[in-house]
């Protein structure tokens, strides 16, 4: 459960405001909510 939860908060962090936010990765409900 631990590894799960950093695995998602470091990718999805790094790849929100690095990468586009409407990539197929990313949940549609972090794209909008992060920015």
């Amino acid at each position: 459960d631990r590894g799960g939860l950093v695995v998602r908060s470091r990718p999805w962090g790094r790849r929100v405001p690095g990468s586009r936010p409407d990539s197929n990765e990313d949940p549609p409900c972090m794209g909008p909510v992060a920015r």
